[in-house]
């Protein structure tokens, strides 16, 4: 289908890895949009019963077709859970610069599992994700966090590897 990238990127937190799985065409074709793929994947990857607050729990981002597009609200993306305060499905959307950044990474969803020992940031790129340790942004309130991670992780920093 076209809009579709038919990727999607498995990162497991507690185990610091990653995989890139093909995703098959009828998929997004029947479950249409992002919010069709992210509520397909949860219900498919998230162990039956599993509790909302158990690593195994999957935290699902999904863009969908329009991404990327100048149609009226195709900047957006949906965040798919099963939610602590219910125990049942909860989804969330947001819009603006996080969209276009995971669009342009060529996935159509980002699945998080695990959990990490320690405070983490993800650069997810077309090739997986890469680990960053992310204790020196503990403490620091919203808009230094921002500014800190930008400067650091940025592609266009020259110390960035």
């Amino acid at each position: 289908m076209k809009g579709f990238y038919g990727r999607i990127l498995i990162v497991d937190l507690t185990k610091r890895s990653f995989q890139i799985e093909e995703l098959p065409d009828e998929i997004p074709t029947r479950y249409l949009g992002g919010k069709g793929l992210g509520s397909y994947l949860l219900y498919h990857r998230n162990p039956q019963g599993v509790d909302p607050l158990s690593p195994d729990n999957c935290l699902i981002f999904a863009t969908g077709p329009a991404m990327g597009s100048l149609l009226w609200g195709s900047s957006r993306y949906g965040v798919f859970t099963k939610s602590p305060q219910t125990g049942f499905y909860t989804e969330s959307y947001s819009g603006g610069r996080v969209s276009e950044a995971v669009d342009a990474t060529g996935y159509d969803a980002i699945i998080i599992t695990g959990e990490s020992g320690k405070p983490v940031v993800l650069t997810i790129t077309p090739e997986g994700t890469l680990f960053h340790d992310a204790r020196s942004l503990w403490g620091q309130d919203t808009y230094a966090a921002e500014d800190t991670i930008h400067h650091l992780y940025s592609t266009k920093n020259p110390d960035y590897n």
